[in-house]
């Protein structure tokens, strides 16, 4: 079983709706425990301030303030999901990501959740006079709870136009594209100096090369290099990841090859360790996530500009702005270094070869839905020829110049198959 990597578990937390509000109920907890021990002084400035009613006052207030904030979150809960459902139907549904990694719904239902338990536990210490105890009403406990409230009522007033606006398409592109721009210069930095980049040995492994097999099936997420660095030093071996991050893994197929990096060598390692230490490297999870994968980002926008192309939509003003977004990733790309990750030893020895996807195949997996789509319509054609245009203009190197030559061929020829008017193929 492949267990979890830090940076996967961070990932897994940005994208959940549970962490932020859990912790900020345990927070809640701690503060309700906390302020129904502290005793106000009569008399004193703060007396005049704080809750003064009685015991069936405190609780009606409570009681009040916990069943309508437990009513507001079933509100908010309702909200989400169909935020969550329209996107995934109009626009894609690997935009789902997006909206659950947004730290404004975390923090709205944090506050909800946290005044509901906050509510709760004050509630229960408070106590009318009776024979064998007195009253007992934690006035600043009570006090913040009044608070709680106010402050609840702020966040659902700041969630209504919150999700409002992140329903918007171009709010929703502009956060994806937001977030794989960070990927970019995390993975693909502007000098290439991040993770020993440089040239990797071979074009592929060589015919001695054994299948390191997957422990489970999956969507290869993130590799983490230091580790199969030093396991391939300590072994005197050569590691290859191929598939390459975003690809699809089956149980038992190969997720990396090894050979030995000197044929004489007589060092032998053991083969279930090393499967067990090179699975172990690797995070495989149940779907593609933004973590590594600069791919994924560009292909949920492109699913936003197909979706908007198909018949049922008919909406080429989404595409066009989808394309302006594409264009702004592309180009990036188009100025960074983008071959292969390779890992040296201290000895400067290549130990580990990761493949990544060329620019070549993004640029076409762009490019070629759009084209095949929209290849009628002239406003889209338009504006993949002027993506092209600018990302031809921060090409990095004539191979990716070419390429673009090749994909402006393309968009030329569908055209023309596709556009009957003469003004509108003009």
């Amino acid at each position: 079983m492949n267990s979890p990597k830090p940076g996967a578990a961070v990932e897994e937390i940005r994208t959940s709706l549970w962490f932020i509000p859990a912790m900020s109920v345990l927070a809640s907890l701690a503060l309700a425990v906390v302020l129904t021990r502290v005793e106000v002084p009569r008399g004193s400035v703060v007396a005049g301030i704080v809750f003064s009613g009685g015991a069936e006052g405190a609780r009606g207030m409570l009681q009040a303030v916990a069943g309508s904030v437990i009513t507001v979150t079933s509100l908010t809960f309702s909200l989400t999901v169909v935020t969550l459902q329209l996107a995934s139907s109009q626009f894609s549904p690997r935009l789902l990501r997006t909206f659950l990694r947004d730290r404004g719904n975390q923090v709205v239902l944090a506050v909800f959740m946290s005044t509901f338990a906050y509510s709760l536990t004050v509630l229960r210490t408070i106590r009318a006079g009776e024979a064998d105890a007195p009253e007992f009403v934690p006035q600043v406990a009570v006090s913040v709870a009044f608070l709680l409230a106010l402050a609840s009522v702020a966040a659902l007033v700041y969630f209504i136009d919150h999700i409002t606006t992140e329903i918007r398409v171009d709010t929703m592109m502009q956060d994806v594209q937001i977030d794989t721009v960070d990927v970019i210069d995390r993975v693909h930095p502007i000098d290439g100096e991040d993770a020993d980049s440089g040239p990797p040995p071979a074009a592929c492994p060589p015919a001695h090369a054994v299948a390191v097999p997957a422990r489970r099936s999956g969507f290869l997420t993130s590799v983490s290099c230091p580790p199969l660095v030093r396991l391939a030093a300590e072994h005197d071996l050569v590691f290859e990841l191929d598939p390459r991050v975003g690809d699809a893994v089956v149980e038992g197929g190969p997720v990396a090859w090894c050979w030995p990096a000197d044929a004489a060598s007589t060092r032998r390692a053991n083969p279930a360790a090393l499967v067990e230490n090179v699975n172990h490297a690797v995070t495989i999870g149940s779907e593609r996530t933004m973590q590594q994968d600069v791919a994924f980002g560009l292909r949920q926008l492109t699913d936003i500009a197909v979706k908007a192309l198909s018949p049922g939509v008919n909406d080429p003003t989404t595409a066009v702005h989808s394309l302006a977004r594409l264009a702004v990733l592309l180009r990036r790309l188009a100025e960074r270094p983008l071959g292969p990750l390779v890992g040296r030893d201290d000895e400067g020895r290549v130990r580990l070869v990761v493949r990544r996807v060329a620019f070549d195949s993004l640029l076409g997996g762009v490019c070629g839905e759009i084209r095949r789509y929209g290849a009628a319509e002239p406003t889209v054609m338009t504006a993949l020829l002027r993506l092209l245009r600018d990302v031809g203009e921060g090409a990095a190197d004539e191979g990716r110049r070419q390429a673009v030559r090749d994909q402006i061929g393309l968009v030329e020829a569908a055209a023309r198959r596709a556009t009957d008017e003469p003004a509108d193929l003009e």
